[in-house]
Protein backbone atom coordinates (compact mmCIF):
# COMPACT_ATOMS: atom_id res chain seq x y z
CA UNK A 1 0.00 0.00 0.00
CA UNK A 2 1.34 3.42 -0.94
CA UNK A 3 1.98 5.97 1.80
CA UNK A 4 -0.16 8.63 0.13
CA UNK A 5 -3.31 7.88 -1.86
CA UNK A 6 -5.17 10.45 -3.97
CA UNK A 7 -8.46 10.10 -5.81
CA UNK A 8 -8.71 11.87 -9.17
CA UNK A 9 -10.90 14.96 -9.15
CA UNK A 10 -10.64 15.61 -5.42
CA UNK A 11 -9.28 18.75 -3.83
CA UNK A 12 -6.34 16.81 -2.38
CA UNK A 13 -5.42 15.47 -5.81
CA UNK A 14 -5.55 18.92 -7.39
CA UNK A 15 -3.41 20.33 -4.59
CA UNK A 16 -0.91 17.51 -5.09
CA UNK A 17 -0.71 18.28 -8.83
CA UNK A 18 -0.27 22.01 -8.29
CA UNK A 19 2.44 21.51 -5.67
CA UNK A 20 4.28 19.01 -7.90
CA UNK A 21 4.26 21.32 -10.90
CA UNK A 22 5.20 24.29 -8.74
CA UNK A 23 8.25 22.51 -7.36
CA UNK A 24 9.24 21.40 -10.87
CA UNK A 25 8.98 24.91 -12.33
CA UNK A 26 10.87 26.37 -9.38
CA UNK A 27 13.65 23.83 -9.92
CA UNK A 28 13.86 24.81 -13.60
CA UNK A 29 14.14 28.47 -12.64
CA UNK A 30 16.83 27.83 -10.04
CA UNK A 31 18.88 25.74 -12.47
CA UNK A 32 18.75 28.52 -15.06
CA UNK A 33 20.15 31.17 -12.72
CA UNK A 34 22.55 28.90 -10.84
CA UNK A 35 24.32 27.64 -13.97
CA UNK A 36 24.11 30.71 -16.20
CA UNK A 37 27.90 30.74 -16.35
CA UNK A 38 30.06 27.77 -17.30
CA UNK A 39 30.13 25.81 -14.06
CA UNK A 40 31.59 22.61 -12.68
CA UNK A 41 30.35 20.12 -10.14
CA UNK A 42 32.74 17.93 -8.16
CA UNK A 43 31.83 14.30 -7.48
CA UNK A 44 34.38 11.91 -5.94
CA UNK A 45 37.21 14.35 -6.76
CA UNK A 46 36.14 14.41 -10.43
CA UNK A 47 35.12 17.71 -12.02
CA UNK A 48 32.22 17.66 -14.43
CA UNK A 49 31.23 20.57 -16.66
CA UNK A 50 27.70 21.85 -16.22
CA UNK A 51 26.21 25.01 -17.68
CA UNK A 52 23.26 26.35 -19.64
CA UNK A 53 24.90 25.78 -23.07
CA UNK A 54 25.01 22.05 -22.36
CA UNK A 55 21.52 22.05 -20.85
CA UNK A 56 20.18 23.85 -23.92
CA UNK A 57 21.83 21.21 -26.09
CA UNK A 58 20.07 18.56 -24.00
CA UNK A 59 16.74 20.34 -24.61
CA UNK A 60 17.35 20.17 -28.37
CA UNK A 61 18.09 16.45 -28.15
CA UNK A 62 15.03 15.90 -25.94
CA UNK A 63 12.70 17.43 -28.56
CA UNK A 64 14.26 15.20 -31.25
CA UNK A 65 13.84 12.12 -29.03
CA UNK A 66 10.23 13.20 -28.43
CA UNK A 67 9.72 12.87 -32.18
CA UNK A 68 11.09 9.34 -31.98
CA UNK A 69 8.60 8.63 -29.21
CA UNK A 70 5.80 9.35 -31.69
CA UNK A 71 7.06 7.11 -34.48
CA UNK A 72 8.85 4.41 -32.48
CA UNK A 73 7.34 4.52 -29.00
CA UNK A 74 3.69 5.02 -29.89
CA UNK A 75 3.37 3.87 -33.52
CA UNK A 76 5.86 1.01 -33.23
CA UNK A 77 7.83 1.75 -36.42
CA UNK A 78 11.59 1.21 -36.10
CA UNK A 79 12.86 4.41 -37.75
CA UNK A 80 16.49 5.54 -37.33
CA UNK A 81 16.61 8.61 -39.54
CA UNK A 82 15.82 11.34 -37.00
CA UNK A 83 19.24 12.99 -37.40
CA UNK A 84 18.33 13.75 -41.03
CA UNK A 85 15.39 15.93 -40.01
CA UNK A 86 17.29 17.30 -37.02
CA UNK A 87 20.02 18.48 -39.39
CA UNK A 88 17.49 19.75 -41.96
CA UNK A 89 15.88 21.95 -39.32
CA UNK A 90 19.26 23.21 -38.15
CA UNK A 91 20.54 24.11 -41.64
CA UNK A 92 17.26 25.62 -42.79
CA UNK A 93 17.01 27.80 -39.67
CA UNK A 94 20.67 28.85 -39.98
CA UNK A 95 20.15 29.88 -43.62
CA UNK A 96 17.00 31.85 -42.85
CA UNK A 97 18.62 33.71 -39.95
CA UNK A 98 22.06 34.30 -41.50
CA UNK A 99 21.13 35.01 -45.12
CA UNK A 100 17.50 36.17 -44.96
CA UNK A 101 17.70 38.02 -41.60
CA UNK A 102 14.79 36.13 -40.09
CA UNK A 103 14.31 36.08 -36.30
CA UNK A 104 14.85 32.67 -34.76
CA UNK A 105 11.26 32.06 -33.70
CA UNK A 106 9.97 32.98 -37.16
CA UNK A 107 11.93 30.08 -38.65
CA UNK A 108 9.41 27.74 -37.05
CA UNK A 109 6.79 28.65 -39.66
CA UNK A 110 9.10 27.32 -42.38
CA UNK A 111 11.05 24.53 -40.67
CA UNK A 112 8.04 22.74 -39.16
CA UNK A 113 6.00 22.36 -42.40
CA UNK A 114 9.10 21.59 -44.50
CA UNK A 115 10.25 18.82 -42.15
CA UNK A 116 6.68 17.54 -41.86
CA UNK A 117 6.34 17.29 -45.66
CA UNK A 118 9.75 15.60 -45.95
CA UNK A 119 8.72 13.12 -43.29
CA UNK A 120 5.51 12.34 -45.16
CA UNK A 121 7.39 11.96 -48.45
CA UNK A 122 9.87 9.50 -46.96
CA UNK A 123 7.14 7.85 -44.91
CA UNK A 124 5.03 6.82 -47.91
CA UNK A 125 7.64 4.43 -49.42
CA UNK A 126 8.39 3.15 -45.92
CA UNK A 127 4.82 1.80 -45.71
CA UNK A 128 5.87 -1.19 -47.79
CA UNK A 129 8.58 -2.26 -45.37
CA UNK A 130 8.86 -2.64 -41.63
CA UNK A 131 11.08 -3.96 -38.87
CA UNK A 132 14.80 -4.23 -39.55
CA UNK A 133 14.36 -3.29 -43.21
CA UNK A 134 12.73 0.00 -42.25
CA UNK A 135 15.50 0.61 -39.72
CA UNK A 136 18.15 0.01 -42.40
CA UNK A 137 16.50 2.33 -44.93
CA UNK A 138 16.04 5.18 -42.44
CA UNK A 139 19.58 4.75 -41.12
CA UNK A 140 20.80 5.13 -44.70
CA UNK A 141 18.84 8.37 -44.88
CA UNK A 142 20.76 9.63 -41.85
CA UNK A 143 24.07 8.45 -43.31
CA UNK A 144 23.72 10.42 -46.56
CA UNK A 145 22.81 13.74 -44.94
CA UNK A 146 26.41 14.96 -44.30
CA UNK A 147 27.26 14.28 -47.95
CA UNK A 148 24.15 16.08 -49.22
CA UNK A 149 24.86 19.33 -47.36
CA UNK A 150 28.43 19.34 -48.73
CA UNK A 151 27.39 19.21 -52.38
CA UNK A 152 28.85 22.02 -54.47
CA UNK A 153 25.42 23.10 -55.67
CA UNK A 154 24.40 23.75 -52.05
CA UNK A 155 27.65 25.28 -50.89
CA UNK A 156 26.38 28.87 -50.79
CA UNK A 157 23.42 27.80 -48.64
CA UNK A 158 25.09 25.30 -46.31
CA UNK A 159 28.69 26.49 -46.14
CA UNK A 160 30.03 23.16 -47.37
CA UNK A 161 32.44 21.27 -45.14
CA UNK A 162 32.99 24.36 -42.95
CA UNK A 163 29.37 24.49 -41.92
CA UNK A 164 26.89 27.35 -41.74
CA UNK A 165 27.75 29.95 -39.09
CA UNK A 166 25.04 32.20 -37.75
CA UNK A 167 24.97 34.99 -35.19
CA UNK A 168 22.48 35.08 -32.35
CA UNK A 169 19.80 37.72 -31.89
CA UNK A 170 18.11 35.99 -28.97
CA UNK A 171 18.58 38.89 -26.58
CA UNK A 172 16.33 39.13 -23.50
CA UNK A 173 13.57 41.75 -23.70
CA UNK A 174 14.05 44.85 -21.60
CA UNK A 175 10.83 44.25 -19.67
CA UNK A 176 12.04 40.90 -18.29
CA UNK A 177 13.56 41.53 -14.81
CA UNK A 178 16.26 38.86 -14.90
CA UNK A 179 18.66 40.89 -12.75
CA UNK A 180 15.89 41.53 -10.25
CA UNK A 181 15.07 37.83 -9.98
CA UNK A 182 18.75 37.02 -9.58
CA UNK A 183 19.07 39.60 -6.77
CA UNK A 184 16.18 37.94 -4.92
CA UNK A 185 17.79 34.52 -5.33
CA UNK A 186 21.13 35.82 -4.04
CA UNK A 187 19.47 36.82 -0.77
CA UNK A 188 18.07 33.36 -0.05
CA UNK A 189 19.77 31.95 3.08
CA UNK A 190 22.18 29.06 2.42
CA UNK A 191 21.36 29.01 -1.31
CA UNK A 192 22.26 32.55 -2.29
CA UNK A 193 25.93 31.72 -2.79
CA UNK A 194 25.08 29.56 -5.81
CA UNK A 195 23.74 32.54 -7.77
CA UNK A 196 26.90 34.64 -7.83
CA UNK A 197 27.32 38.23 -6.76
CA UNK A 198 26.07 41.44 -8.33
CA UNK A 199 24.30 41.83 -11.66
CA UNK A 200 24.42 39.29 -14.44
CA UNK A 201 26.69 39.88 -17.41
CA UNK A 202 25.24 40.35 -20.89
CA UNK A 203 26.37 36.82 -21.83
CA UNK A 204 24.68 35.35 -18.77
CA UNK A 205 21.48 37.27 -19.48
CA UNK A 206 21.44 35.90 -23.03
CA UNK A 207 22.04 32.34 -21.82
CA UNK A 208 19.21 32.52 -19.29
CA UNK A 209 16.83 33.95 -21.89
CA UNK A 210 17.72 31.19 -24.33
CA UNK A 211 17.22 28.58 -21.63
CA UNK A 212 13.79 29.93 -20.70
CA UNK A 213 12.77 30.27 -24.35
CA UNK A 214 13.94 26.77 -25.29
CA UNK A 215 12.29 25.27 -22.20
CA UNK A 216 8.97 26.90 -23.12
CA UNK A 217 9.28 25.66 -26.71
CA UNK A 218 10.04 22.12 -25.51
CA UNK A 219 7.11 22.29 -23.06
CA UNK A 220 4.76 23.25 -25.92
CA UNK A 221 6.01 20.27 -27.94
CA UNK A 222 5.46 17.96 -24.96
CA UNK A 223 1.97 19.35 -24.42
CA UNK A 224 1.03 18.89 -28.08
CA UNK A 225 2.29 15.31 -28.19
CA UNK A 226 0.52 14.58 -24.90
CA UNK A 227 -2.74 15.80 -26.41
CA UNK A 228 -2.08 13.75 -29.53
CA UNK A 229 -1.54 10.56 -27.54
CA UNK A 230 -4.79 11.07 -25.63
CA UNK A 231 -6.80 11.87 -28.76
CA UNK A 232 -8.52 9.49 -31.17
CA UNK A 233 -5.54 9.47 -33.61
CA UNK A 234 -3.30 8.74 -30.62
CA UNK A 235 -5.36 5.69 -29.72
CA UNK A 236 -5.19 4.63 -33.35
CA UNK A 237 -1.39 4.74 -33.57
CA UNK A 238 -1.07 2.87 -30.29
CA UNK A 239 -3.40 0.24 -31.67
CA UNK A 240 -1.08 -0.07 -34.67
CA UNK A 241 1.86 -0.53 -32.34
CA UNK A 242 0.13 -3.26 -30.35
CA UNK A 243 -1.35 -5.22 -33.27
CA UNK A 244 -1.61 -3.97 -36.84
CA UNK A 245 -4.08 -6.63 -37.89
CA UNK A 246 -6.46 -5.88 -35.03
CA UNK A 247 -6.14 -2.15 -35.70
CA UNK A 248 -7.00 -2.62 -39.37
CA UNK A 249 -10.00 -4.80 -38.51
CA UNK A 250 -11.17 -2.08 -36.10
CA UNK A 251 -11.21 0.44 -38.92
CA UNK A 252 -7.86 2.17 -38.42
CA UNK A 253 -6.36 3.49 -41.66
CA UNK A 254 -2.84 2.08 -41.30
CA UNK A 255 -1.26 3.99 -44.19
CA UNK A 256 -2.65 7.36 -43.12
CA UNK A 257 -1.74 7.01 -39.45
CA UNK A 258 1.78 5.76 -40.15
CA UNK A 259 2.42 8.53 -42.67
CA UNK A 260 1.16 11.22 -40.27
CA UNK A 261 3.34 9.77 -37.52
CA UNK A 262 6.39 10.07 -39.75
CA UNK A 263 5.46 13.67 -40.51
CA UNK A 264 4.94 14.65 -36.87
CA UNK A 265 8.16 12.96 -35.76
CA UNK A 266 10.10 14.71 -38.51
CA UNK A 267 8.62 18.10 -37.61
CA UNK A 268 9.69 17.63 -33.99
CA UNK A 269 13.17 16.71 -35.21
CA UNK A 270 13.26 19.99 -37.14
CA UNK A 271 12.28 21.95 -34.01
CA UNK A 272 15.11 20.26 -32.12
CA UNK A 273 17.48 21.29 -34.91
CA UNK A 274 16.44 24.94 -34.54
CA UNK A 275 17.19 24.87 -30.82
CA UNK A 276 20.52 23.15 -31.46
CA UNK A 277 21.85 25.64 -34.00
CA UNK A 278 20.44 28.62 -32.06
CA UNK A 279 22.56 27.54 -29.10
CA UNK A 280 25.74 26.50 -30.89
CA UNK A 281 25.69 29.20 -33.56
CA UNK A 282 26.84 26.85 -36.32
CA UNK A 283 25.42 23.95 -38.32
CA UNK A 284 28.26 21.60 -39.21
CA UNK A 285 27.88 18.42 -41.32
CA UNK A 286 29.93 16.43 -38.82
CA UNK A 287 27.26 17.00 -36.14
CA UNK A 288 24.45 15.26 -38.04
CA UNK A 289 25.82 11.83 -38.89
CA UNK A 290 24.35 8.37 -38.38
CA UNK A 291 26.11 8.35 -35.00
CA UNK A 292 23.70 11.03 -33.84
CA UNK A 293 20.80 8.94 -35.15
CA UNK A 294 21.98 6.03 -33.01
CA UNK A 295 22.38 8.34 -30.00
CA UNK A 296 18.76 9.41 -30.37
CA UNK A 297 17.69 5.77 -30.22
CA UNK A 298 19.90 5.27 -27.16
CA UNK A 299 18.24 8.25 -25.50
CA UNK A 300 14.84 6.78 -26.35
CA UNK A 301 15.69 3.43 -24.72
CA UNK A 302 17.49 4.89 -21.69
CA UNK A 303 14.69 7.34 -20.95
CA UNK A 304 11.85 4.94 -21.63
CA UNK A 305 10.11 3.94 -24.87
CA UNK A 306 6.54 5.18 -25.10
CA UNK A 307 6.85 7.78 -22.31
CA UNK A 308 6.85 11.56 -22.74
CA UNK A 309 9.09 12.20 -19.76
CA UNK A 310 11.45 9.57 -21.16
CA UNK A 311 12.30 12.00 -23.97
CA UNK A 312 13.53 14.56 -21.43
CA UNK A 313 15.56 11.97 -19.54
CA UNK A 314 16.97 10.61 -22.81
CA UNK A 315 18.05 14.07 -23.97
CA UNK A 316 19.89 14.67 -20.72
CA UNK A 317 21.45 11.21 -20.81
CA UNK A 318 22.96 11.42 -24.31
CA UNK A 319 24.23 14.92 -23.58
CA UNK A 320 25.89 14.45 -20.21
CA UNK A 321 26.73 10.76 -19.78
CA UNK A 322 29.35 10.47 -22.56
CA UNK A 323 30.99 13.77 -21.63
CA UNK A 324 30.95 13.17 -17.89
CA UNK A 325 32.17 9.62 -18.34
CA UNK A 326 35.14 10.90 -20.34
CA UNK A 327 35.86 13.41 -17.56
CA UNK A 328 35.99 10.70 -14.87
CA UNK A 329 39.64 10.36 -13.82
CA UNK A 330 39.24 8.26 -10.70
CA UNK A 331 36.62 5.99 -9.23
CA UNK A 332 36.75 3.81 -6.09
CA UNK A 333 37.85 0.27 -6.90
CA UNK A 334 38.61 1.00 -10.57
CA UNK A 335 42.25 1.27 -11.78
CA UNK A 336 43.04 4.69 -13.22
CA UNK A 337 44.31 3.18 -16.47
CA UNK A 338 40.84 1.77 -17.12
CA UNK A 339 39.46 5.31 -17.16
CA UNK A 340 41.77 6.47 -19.93
CA UNK A 341 40.65 6.71 -23.55
CA UNK A 342 37.10 6.74 -24.96
CA UNK A 343 35.38 5.87 -21.69
CA UNK A 344 32.34 8.00 -22.51
CA UNK A 345 31.13 5.73 -25.30
CA UNK A 346 32.12 2.65 -23.29
CA UNK A 347 30.12 3.66 -20.21
CA UNK A 348 27.14 4.63 -22.38
CA UNK A 349 27.17 1.13 -23.86
CA UNK A 350 27.46 -0.49 -20.43
CA UNK A 351 24.58 1.64 -19.14
CA UNK A 352 22.42 0.58 -22.08
CA UNK A 353 23.12 -3.10 -21.41
CA UNK A 354 22.40 -2.76 -17.69
CA UNK A 355 19.16 -0.89 -18.30
CA UNK A 356 18.03 -3.48 -20.82
CA UNK A 357 18.37 -6.24 -18.22
CA UNK A 358 17.31 -4.50 -15.02
CA UNK A 359 15.10 -1.63 -16.25
CA UNK A 360 13.68 -2.73 -19.62
CA UNK A 361 11.23 0.17 -19.46
CA UNK A 362 14.01 2.73 -19.04
CA UNK A 363 14.78 5.16 -16.24
CA UNK A 364 11.25 6.55 -16.22
CA UNK A 365 9.83 3.07 -15.62
CA UNK A 366 12.09 2.60 -12.59
CA UNK A 367 11.18 6.04 -11.26
CA UNK A 368 7.49 5.24 -11.59
CA UNK A 369 7.90 2.05 -9.61
CA UNK A 370 9.57 3.95 -6.80
CA UNK A 371 6.91 6.65 -6.94
CA UNK A 372 4.14 4.03 -6.74
CA UNK A 373 5.49 2.96 -3.35
CA UNK A 374 5.00 6.47 -2.01
CA UNK A 375 2.16 8.02 -4.00
CA UNK A 376 -0.75 6.29 -5.72
CA UNK A 377 -3.50 7.98 -7.71
CA UNK A 378 -6.82 6.14 -7.77
CA UNK A 379 -9.44 6.68 -10.48
CA UNK A 380 -12.56 8.57 -9.44
CA UNK A 381 -15.61 6.34 -8.84
CA UNK A 382 -18.45 6.55 -11.38
CA UNK A 383 -20.90 9.38 -10.88
CA UNK A 384 -23.76 8.34 -8.60
CA UNK A 385 -21.85 5.26 -7.39
CA UNK A 386 -23.10 3.91 -4.06
CA UNK A 387 -21.26 1.05 -2.29
CA UNK A 388 -23.46 -2.00 -1.74
CA UNK A 389 -23.94 -3.33 1.78
CA UNK A 390 -23.75 -7.00 2.81
CA UNK A 391 -26.71 -9.20 1.86
CA UNK A 392 -29.42 -9.04 4.49
CA UNK A 393 -28.03 -5.88 6.03
CA UNK A 394 -29.49 -2.54 5.17
CA UNK A 395 -26.53 -0.65 6.57
CA UNK A 396 -23.70 0.91 4.60
CA UNK A 397 -20.62 -1.13 3.83
CA UNK A 398 -17.06 0.04 4.21
CA UNK A 399 -15.21 0.45 0.94
CA UNK A 400 -11.65 -0.82 0.75
CA UNK A 401 -9.16 -0.72 -2.08
CA UNK A 402 -6.99 -3.80 -2.57
CA UNK A 403 -3.42 -3.59 -3.80
CA UNK A 404 -4.10 -6.25 -6.44
CA UNK A 405 -6.91 -6.14 -8.99
CA UNK A 406 -9.52 -8.88 -8.93
CA UNK A 407 -8.86 -11.83 -11.22
CA UNK A 408 -11.23 -14.00 -13.19
CA UNK A 409 -10.94 -16.72 -10.53
CA UNK A 410 -12.00 -14.45 -7.68
CA UNK A 411 -14.91 -13.15 -9.75
CA UNK A 412 -16.03 -16.72 -10.44
CA UNK A 413 -15.75 -17.65 -6.79
CA UNK A 414 -17.79 -14.62 -5.80
CA UNK A 415 -20.57 -15.80 -8.05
Amino acid sequence: MARFNFIEGTTQYRSYRWVTWGVFLLALLLVGFAYADTAQVTILDNRYNLGLPRINKAIAFAVAVLGLQVIVGYTGQLALGQSFFFGTGAYLAAWLVADQNWPWLATLIVVVPVCFVLGVIFGVPALRIKGLYLALVTLGLAAVFPAVVQLDVLDEYTGGASGKSVGSDLLPPSWLPLNGINSVLQNIPLLGQYFGEGDLSSRELERIWKYLLFSILAAICLWMVSNLVRSRPGRAIRAIRDNETSAAVSGVNLSWQKTMSFGIASALGGVGGIIYVAELGIASPGDFTQVLAILFIVGLVVGGVGTLSGAVVGGLAITFIPEWASSTEQFPGVPDRWLQGPTGTFIMGILLIVLTFFLPGGIVSGARRLKAKVVRVLPAPPKGFQPAGPIGDGGDADVTVDDEPATADTDLAAR
